[in-house]
């Protein structure tokens, strides 16, 4: 089972959800620790495989109470061995939390929607080192500076953050959102027309930390 934590402010990411269950033969559940906590993660009676933290308009060097707690939550979680993906405002805040610099692009706030390649320097799941993909992008701010606690596993033309690993706990950051349906696409990134490339492309990585999660578990 997979756990979606939900952190929108305004828009829910549910249609994302939706989409990844349609596409694959994995149990979900979903949780909106933004506007309602953590309670429906701590009430869960089967520990989850995997946590997948998904984005936000809520920018990490705003720092709110749910941000601190849902960061301590999956602290918590990844010491207990349960693997965690964090996605965009997600893979920003676990890297805040373990020591990166988070903050934005460049002096004017650039807020980038565009799709770019990233290329894997170390191999991850079946990813190999040089492996290329195509993925969706949506953000303002990026890790600036990597702390000793993570390597970067994939990079781009334009940063060199793009996937990160923790050295110690089982967590993967990801600045791209593989989760992205067409609704997503559509309204976030601004994609009129998007290929069946870009779509499979998101869940396969999604497919391939599950892999990853499914290993640790095992």
């Amino acid at each position: 089972m997979i756990a979606f934590i939900d952190c929108y402010l305004d828009s829910p990411a549910n249609h994302c959800v939706n989409y990844f269950n349609e596409q694959n033969n994995i149990i979900s559940t979903y949780h909106i620790a933004s506007k309602y906590g953590l309670e429906s993660l701590k009430e869960l009676e089967s520990k989850p495989t995997a946590y997948i933290i998904l984005g936000s308009a809520s920018n990490v060097t705003t720092p709110l109470q749910w941000h601190l707690d849902l960061a301590n939550f999956i602290d918590q979680q990844l010491k207990n061995n349960i693997p965690t993906l964090g996605i965009c405002f997600g893979h920003q805040l676990m890297a805040s939390f373990y020591g990166s610099k988070v903050n934005f692009i460049d002096k004017e706030r650039t807020y980038l929607q565009e799709v770019r390649e990233i290329e894997f320097i170390s191999q991850f799941s079946n990813y190999k080192p040089h492996q290329k993909t195509l993925l969706s992008f949506a953000h303002a701010q990026i890790i600036k500076n990597l702390s000793d606690a993570f390597i970067p596993i994939a990079k781009s033309e334009k940063f060199k953050n793009e996937i990160i690993k923790h050295k110690e706990l089982p967590f993967i950051g990801i600045q791209a959102h593989p989760e992205a349906s067409r609704l997503f696409l559509k309204k976030t990134v601004e994609l009129d027309n998007c290929s069946k490339d870009l779509l499979s492309n998101g869940q396969n990585f999604l497919r391939e930390f599950y892999k990853y999660a499914q290993s640790i578990s095992n």
